[in-house]
């Protein structure tokens, strides 16, 4: 099949495309983040996989110290754009208890700073926590959220202070965006207590929160950052829109939390190409045991290409602080952590290179090549709807809108874009390469039937080289 004709069978059905059943919000918010650290999506094939106990166990395993003096400072950043059941459930309180917990238990040379806030939440949630009828200072933001300021901390002092820092402080920052009272679906959530939020506010505020927590951060200071999502990949967030494609525009790479259930091997798989299908690169995949052994069959689906780590089972017993689970899983923590590091570096230096690697070896059309220096060079990562992601000076992805707008490029917006991912995936899988002479095949006959019906009405005859006097020339 030409490539024409795949590109083809995917408008076809663009045709006949409505509106899903939930609400798409527009992403008109600028997207830019940083390249000085690692920042990682946390994803699940399903909702109660452990999510938060990866994030915290890779708190635990990012921050504990090296073996001897001079201990860096460091910084753990956990984002929880969305938070469903709150205050009751909430996965940034959860990782705060559960980091401070296993520090008390240690003896550590240096001390180690925890901190837990809440931005902003719905009414009923807030009511939750100041009590019903409280107002505070910074009121209400707008369709029914409080900006909520909620801020806990802990400091755990080292066994060699003595009231003076002998280390650098290291620190885990846990922040929750958005919160919901009701424990149910996003989208549930949002309608039932009046507080709908659009993608770009998700979006937007995701963003700042990038930008902020590392202003001021020096070379000196390590720092890694997860934003952990709610639900399972396809899960809805609070517009909607399914949170695969809800952060799409930031395309951070990420860690899949599989199941290691009867079961868990589709899902898992189910999972993994829903989010290589819109762009996005895995660099891990993580589940509980089960017995199962789901992890060989994994293995051999993903071809080594996607190391897959198994923790040990979690206690059932719901009293158990699952202190002693953390310690024996921090093989598989430090493991996953050195995945995320190795991957991340591997990336930014690919990035870093590729403008000298491009005028070595490509020729552009319409281009004076000795006028071109690397810096001229620009360095697009991805692409979502109208606007690439491209590497600024060189530790920050910018969004930059396609200016030149081909004939391609121009039209597609970040949601039709997934739908023509996914029908020239369905349209590639199913006839594969097809020569179109004195062949007849679907897309290719409703093709000409819709161009008959429309630019070309009136003529009776398609073809694809133009040689015939009165065809409609679709070469």
């Amino acid at each position: 099949m030409t490539p024409y004709t795949v590109i083809v069978a995917a408008t076809l059905r663009r045709n006949s495309f409505k509106h899903s059943h939930f609400r798409r919000r527009c992403l008109h918010s600028a997207i830019d983040y940083p390249l000085s650290h690692p920042i990682y999506t946390i994803w699940a094939s399903n909702t109660s996989l452990g999510k938060t106990l990866v994030s915290a166990g890779l708190s635990i395993s990012f921050l504990s110290p090296s073996s001897s003096p001079p201990f860096p400072k460091r910084r753990f950043i956990y984002l929880k754009p969305i938070q469903t059941g709150f205050p009751h459930d909430s996965d940034s309180a959860f990782l705060y208890r559960k980091f401070c917990q296993f520090y008390a238990s240690k003896s550590l040379p240096f001390s180690v700073f925890a901190s837990n806030s809440v931005f902003r939440a719905s009414m009923p949630a807030a009511n939750e926590v100041l009590g019903n009828g409280s107002v505070d200072d910074g009121g209400e933001v707008g369709c029914g959220l409080k900006n909520l300021h909620w801020y806990e901390e802990r400091k755990l002092q080292g066994t060699e202070c003595n009231g003076v820092e002998q280390f650098p402080v290291s620190e885990a920052v846990c922040k929750t965006l958005y919160a919901w009272k009701e424990a149910v679906s996003p989208h549930l959530a949002a309608e039932r207590e009046g507080t709908m939020v659009s993608d770009s506010e998700v979006l937007d505020l995701l963003r700042r929160c990038l930008e902020n927590d590392t202003v001021g951060t020096t070379e000196e200071v390590e720092v890694m950052t997860v934003i952990e999502t709610a639900g399972g990949v396809a899960s809805p967030g609070p517009s909607g829109s399914l949170q695969c494609d809800l952060y799409r525009p930031f395309r951070l790479p990420g860690i899949l939390v599989g199941d290691g259930r009867l079961g868990g091997i589709s899902g898992t798989i189910s999972a993994y190409e829903s989010l290589t299908l819109r762009g996005y690169d895995i660099a891990a995949v993580v589940f509980e045991d089960h017995g199962l052994m789901n992890e060989v069959p994994l293995l051999s689906y993903f071809r080594n290409r996607v190391p897959v780590l198994v923790l040990p089972s979690i206690p059932k017993d719901m009293s158990d602080d699952l202190i002693s689970w953390f310690d024996k899983s921090q093989t598989v923590f430090t493991s996953l952590k050195e995945i995320m590091l190795s991957t991340f570096l591997e990336r930014t230096k690919r990035l870093h290179e590729m403008p000298k690697k491009s005028c070595d070896a490509f020729w552009w059309p319409f281009t004076q090549h000795k006028l071109v220096s690397e810096e001229k060079v620009t360095v697009i990562d991805s692409r979502c709807g109208e606007n690439f992601a491209v590497l600024k000076s060189s530790d920050m992805i910018s969004e930059q809108f396609d200016a030149c707008a081909s004939w391609w490029t121009q039209g597609p917006d970040a949601n039709l874009q997934i739908e023509l991912a996914k029908d020239m995936g369905y349209t590639a899988a199913r006839y594969g390469h097809v020569m179109f002479p004195e062949n007849v095949y679907e897309p290719a006959l409703k093709l000409a039937e819709l161009l008959l019906e429309g630019v070309g009405k009136g003529n009776s005859i398609l073809n694809s080289t133009g040689d015939r006097e009165f065809g409609v020339n679709c070469s």
